[in-house]
């Protein structure tokens, strides 16, 4: 049984496939399991990863026919058989440091898992992320997202190692199409019993360059806003059933961050292209304090009451005024 499994799906990512798989075979932690699922590519990203299991006898290959992300993820924690588990998308850089440091922090601490910082990579190196500055600060130990709110951002699945018994315990899988980490993740901080932030960058996330660009790279496509909002309405469920002393936190960043895209995505679409997305953001912000919003920074404040009162159009004026 290795130490940790890294399941990493992938599909079509060619021009950056080698360089993740390079990062997990030099990973400081040695007993790993690779678990490779190829989500039926069509490039030659399975030549590449059949390449690696032919020289690495710790990376292993599952197929399928192409079915998406969370089925691809499903299917490779399945086959996993570490203590610990981890995720890795195809197309980033993990450091050599990461691995060793999230599991050495569970195995000191006993916590269900533990997170760390991440930075953005492009070609010419990297760079801190503002979102998540205040969020990987500093380092603790056996923390709770209902005592630490600010873990509410902490919503990804890549920077992370689980406890495989927390992990199968509770039964987490991936089933959203798109945006699948924040059901998971957040439904994780709140089941653990404690979590730990260890003080260092342990994922570079790729912004890139070439090729068919990620899903955060299609911010204002009416499908991947839609996919957004159904992500934001999926969460907040779990907030709300889970841990509703957390609504607040998650509101209010939702507010400042996902119905922001939406709202500016109003600029490039028409109401009908978006009509989905629009249905659900609405009904999302229905469910919001009154209070929270009254207390919201300009402009937020006048964008969201516009969209809530359904004055697209005067909202589009609004911030076009502003230079968006």
């Amino acid at each position: 049984m290795p130490t940790l499994s890294v399941v990493v799906p992938f599909y079509n990512v060619a021009p950056y496939f080698p360089a993740l798989l390079e990062s997990l075979a030099a990973q400081e932690l040695k007993d790993i399991e690779v678990v490779l699922v190829d989500d039926g590519s069509t490039d030659s990203s399975l030549r590449i990863a059949a390449s690696w299991v032919a020289r690495d006898e710790r990376f292993l290959l599952v197929t399928q026919p192409h079915g998406g992300l969370s089925a691809a993820r499903n299917a490779g924690f399945e086959k996993a058989t570490g203590t610990y588990l981890a995720f890795a998308d195809s197309d980033d850089v993990v450091p050599s440091t990461a691995y060793r440091a999230l599991v050495e922090s569970l195995d000191e601490s006993g916590s269900d898992f533990a997170s760390g910082d991440v930075r953005r990579l492009n070609s010419a190196g990297t760079h801190r992320h503002p979102r998540y500055a205040d969020v990987f600060s500093r380092a603790r130990r056996r923390t709770h997202i209902t005592r630490d709110h600010d873990l509410i951002l902490d919503r990804m699945i890549w920077n992370k190692v689980f406890r495989r018994s927390f992990w199968d315990g509770h039964r987490f899988a991936f089933s959203l199409a798109q945006y699948e980490d924040a059901p998971v993740t957040v439904r994780a901080h709140i089941e653990a019993r404690s979590v730990d932030v260890v003080g260092q960058v342990v994922y570079h996330w790729r912004i890139r360059e070439a090729g068919e660009r990620s899903i955060t790279q299609r911010l204002y496509e009416p499908d991947n806003i839609a996919a957004r909002m159904r992500m934001m309405v999926v969460t907040g469920d779990i907030v709300r059933e889970h841990a509703p002393e957390l609504l607040v936190a998650y509101e209010r960043d939702m507010c400042l961050g996902d119905l922001r895209i939406m709202m500016l995505a109003l600029l490039e679409n028409s109401d009908d292209a978006m009509a989905t997305a629009l249905k659900l953001g609405h009904g999302f912000l229905t469910q919001v304090d009154d209070q929270l919003v009254e207390h919201l920074p300009e402009p937020h404040r006048h964008r969201l009451t516009l969209f809530l009162s359904g004055k697209t159009q005067e909202l589009r004026e609004v911030l076009r005024a502003e230079g968006h």
